[in-house]
């Protein structure tokens, strides 16, 4: 099927930053460092980080983004899971439409909440540091699922799947490169304008990057940190794109 991927057909675009550090941070042992780390992203970097939520068992940091015509939207932006901190970078949110969201310079901010959190934890060890892009392309009033399916060679394959999932291991430079497409679909374009007729949807494609180093012994230093970010910087889109679109 001829569809194009192009920045442009982007209807929404989350960036996330994780760090996998060990032994792993928990509210329940480490609360008052981990806390004063919250407060410290808010008053750094308010544009990211805003409001400091903690639990017995949870700790995280969110920001309420407004957007045109008095939407808000309530996202977490530091958030603590089993393997460790990930930090959240909206850059474009489909609320109804695709909203942009001016937070510049996100590498630096991570780098430099990256060195803080090694400098408040500089006893554990952080051996893996990744960066996820999180895409939906709108491809309108064409059904997502042929677009996704196209790319199979027989066409018994395409015309039976109702459901796909792909997902790619594509490792580069000496790192892991993880893709996932599937199709999704991003709203129903309202009542139909003709008595019985169904709904029209609109599709879109979920394209998933995952950058991360290859498996290191002890410590990642400073310098490849800032390898895997460089490196991910100028995969997505260029390269990224090229693939989806089947070019050299």
């Amino acid at each position: 099927m001829n569809y194009e991927f192009s920045t442009e057909n982007v209807s929404q675009h989350i960036v996330k930053y994780g760090v996998d550090i060990r032994p792993a941070l928990a509210p329940e042992q480490d609360r008052t460092k981990l806390q004063d780390y919250g407060n410290w992203l808010v008053e750094q970097f308010p544009v990211v980080f805003e409001t400091l939520l903690s639990g017995p068992r949870q700790l995280r940091v969110q920001r309420t983004f407004l957007l045109p015509d008095a939407k808000r939207v309530e996202l977490p932006t530091f958030v603590l899971t089993n393997r460790g901190p990930v930090f959240t970078f909206p850059e474009r949110l489909y609320i109804d439409r695709p909203h942009e969201l001016d937070i510049p310079e996100k590498d630096r901010i991570f780098r430099k909440a990256f060195d803080e959190l090694r400098t408040r934890f500089g006893e554990r060890t952080v051996p893996r540091v990744g960066v996820v892009h999180e895409f939906v392309f709108d491809t309108g009033y064409v059904d997502s699922l042929e677009v996704v399916a196209s790319n199979l060679k027989h066409e018994q394959w395409r015309r039976k799947a109702r459901n796909l999932r792909i997902l790619l291991e594509a490792p580069s430079d000496g790192k892991n490169v993880n893709i996932e497409v599937r199709p999704t679909y991003l709203q129903r374009s309202g009542p139909p304008t003709e008595p019985g007729a169904p709904e029209a949807l609109k599709y879109g494609i979920v394209v998933n990057v995952d950058i991360n180093n290859q498996q290191v012994t002890g410590d990642l230093t400073k310098a490849q940190v800032n390898d895997i970010l460089v490196f991910a910087s100028d995969y997505v889109p260029e390269e990224l794109i090229r693939f989806l679109n089947n070019e050299e």
